[in-house]
């Protein structure tokens, strides 16, 4: 082979494994109300029921809509989740005490050494408001289910509600 067939073959596979080949995910969107009103900030986590390893992440708009991503390589977000079934967390809740300082300024280290004061012995466990029932916050608890199938797209709404 030639220097020039052998330079052509290796600039096409990239090219035809971009084409052929996908991330591998489905884009997953939906709604959480709660007593069919939009809940905005809420955190959902679905986790796979094979293999709970695998998750993917997302959080409401102010309309209660959310897109799933997951993580791959560190820090970088990928829309879409894995195919498979999974069970479903949601959570929105906000710590009810003292006010914390703003750390955004801060340095990793006075950060650390900020929230390790926040947790000294003397200190009492926080306190949460919850703004949707604390049953939806753990997964394998919630009652929530998604199914996301191997390509295309997939909406998964979560309606909630206030009742125990």
């Amino acid at each position: 082979m030639t220097n020039k067939l052998l330079n052509i073959l290796f600039a096409a596979i990239p090219t035809l494994c971009l084409l052929g080949c996908g991330n591998g995910l489905t884009k997953v969107t939906g709604k959480v109300t709660l007593d069919n009103e939009p809940v905005k900030d809420a955190a959902l986590m679905f986790s796979q029921t094979e293999n709970p390893s695998v998750m993917a992440t997302g959080t409401t708009d102010a309309d209660g809509n959310y897109s799933l991503v997951t993580f791959r390589g560190g820090d970088k977000a990928i829309k879409g989740a894995s195919p498979g079934s999974y069970i479903v967390s949601i959570v929105k809740k906000e710590e009810d005490g003292l006010p914390k300082k703003d750390t955004s300024l801060m340095t990793i280290e006075e950060k650390v050494n900020y929230e390790m004061s926040l947790s000294g012995s003397g200190m009492k466990p926080p306190k949460y408001i919850y703004h949707i029932p604390q049953k939806y916050e753990i997964a394998k608890h919630s009652g929530l289910i998604a199914e996301v199938p191997a390509s295309g797209s997939v909406v998964c709404d979560f309606p909630l509600t206030s009742e125990k």
